[in-house]
């Protein structure tokens, strides 16, 4: 690469870097705000509107259901119409439906609102991993994708702060905190809608900040990535055989995320810690785990193994689990537990996020996306679901963190799998003796 071609690509990664990443970073802090603060609302709201353990799973995972299921059809429209219109809807619609939450009067009416607000969210993930494969290169996705990611530990460190407004606000104007909670982390999306719309851009053509010479690198860059915009490619990404594998790596990731997102306020309030203690608690884990996610992510870029990163990250979530679930009646172990599954689940995201783009691209890697996040998301739900339901039988959490590590471990194992199997994909000596790439 000559003098010139590196001082174009570090001008227009720069120009792409400060005007896109941290606007996507925020709408994501925003999305998983919205999506965490019915575990905090939990504390107070589950009394007032007579929820149990089991009833307050399926509240936090029937989100998920609706977003599944309209996940694919989200980004196949993303796909016609363009990130910048679909995404700006997508924020502004979630936004509305959080802000609703506020007026719920017992299960019946939260159950409706969860799953509007899954339909309002769906495709959100995958169109935000869709919109940077049309700006970074490949080998600085992985990169910016945990920079974006970022968000997700941002939005638990968070926690503190929404406990706060919870116990603060609780009783001004006659309506409880919990209720003010759910109006003040809907208002946010609803205008950073309109600032998506405003700022974004659906590629590099329509890029008039940046200057012709690096407009023309990107477009250079970019294109051995792209495999169209038809219909058929979209659909050969959602029935790629690998996706498919993916699904239900991301599965058993999500299902281990949200169990634990979910419920980890409501088990160290078990452990005796009061509201506003355990909210900086909670925020804990996502805060230790900000600088490894950052170098886990540009260590996968630099060895080009994003799949066996995501390996050894899933697995030290695994193993951080389990230690929390033997140790769950002794408040300092079990914590000691908790951080370390925070840093192996929050390290391993951007690249279990990142693994689809080595092996599709264009539409196609909007389909694999969309699918992998829309089905791979049910484990979303089960999570949640098994969580409470475990810990309603036995009375504590330790079977349900268990579980949550052993969701974990059977990601990481599935995973290994799928690495073995794209390295022989990938291999010249056995181009004609690996499994077909398509269902």
């Amino acid at each position: 690469m000559t003098t010139v071609s590196t001082a174009v690509e570090t001008r227009a990664l720069r120009k792409v870097t400060r005007r896109f990443l941290p606007l996507a970073a925020l709408c994501t802090y925003v999305l998983y705000i919205d999506r965490l603060n019915v575990s905090v609302a939990a504390l107070t709201m589950n009394k007032q509107l007579g929820i149990s353990p089991a009833a307050f799973g399926l509240v936090a995972g029937i989100f998920f259901w609706s977003y599944a299921l309209c996940e694919i059809p989200s980004n196949f429209a993303l796909s016609r119409v363009g990130v910048r219109v679909w995404v700006s809807r997508i924020i502004v619609s979630w936004g509305v439906v959080t802000m609703a939450t506020a007026a719920v009067q017992g299960l019946h009416s939260l159950l409706m609102l969860r799953l509007l607000l899954g339909v309002a969210e769906a495709g959100f993930s995958p169109a935000m991993l869709f919109f940077l494969a049309g700006w970074f290169p490949r080998r600085n996705r992985a990169l910016a994708t945990a920079l974006l990611t970022v968000a997700v530990p941002f939005s638990g460190i968070t926690t503190p702060i929404l406990t706060h407004i919870m116990t603060g606000l609780d009783g001004t104007l006659g309506l409880p905190g919990w209720r003010w909670l759910f109006l003040l982390t809907g208002l946010p999306a609803v205008v950073l809608g309109v600032v998506f719309y405003t700022v974004a851009r659906n590629g590099p053509d329509d890029a008039a900040f940046l200057a012709p010479d690096e407009r023309r690198w990107l477009n250079q860059q970019l294109s051995p990535d792209s495999e169209g915009t038809s219909r058929e490619a979209f659909w050969r990404g959602v029935f790629n055989a690998y996706v498919v594998m993916l699904v239900i790596v991301y599965m058993l990731f999500a299902c281990s995320l949200w169990g634990y997102q979910f419920f980890i306020p409501q088990i160290l309030e078990q452990l005796g810690l009061g509201t506003n203690t355990l909210g900086w608690v909670v925020g804990l884990p996502p805060l230790l785990a900000l600088g490894p996610m950052l170098w886990w992510a540009r260590h996968a870029d630099r060895k080009k193994e994003l799949t066996r990163h995501y390996v050894v990250a899933i697995s030290v979530a695994a193993i951080g689990f389990l230690f929390a679930g033997l140790a769950i009646d002794r408040p300092v172990l079990a914590i000691t537990g908790f951080c370390v599954a925070g840093i192996g689940l929050y390290s391993c995201l951007a690249t279990l996020l990142s693994i689809p783009s080595t092996f599709l691209s264009g539409a196609a890697l909007a389909g694999g996306l969309a699918t992998m996040n829309g089905l791979g998301n049910f484990g979303s739900y089960f999570g949640p679901q098994i969580t409470g339901i475990l810990r309603g039988i036995t009375g504590d959490f330790t079977l349900a963190v268990l579980f949550l590590g052993l969701a974990a471990l059977a990601s990481a194992a599935l995973a290994l799998l799928l690495d073995t199997r794209l390295r022989r994909r990938a291999s010249p000596a056995s181009t004609h003796h690996t499994a077909p790439d398509h269902l």
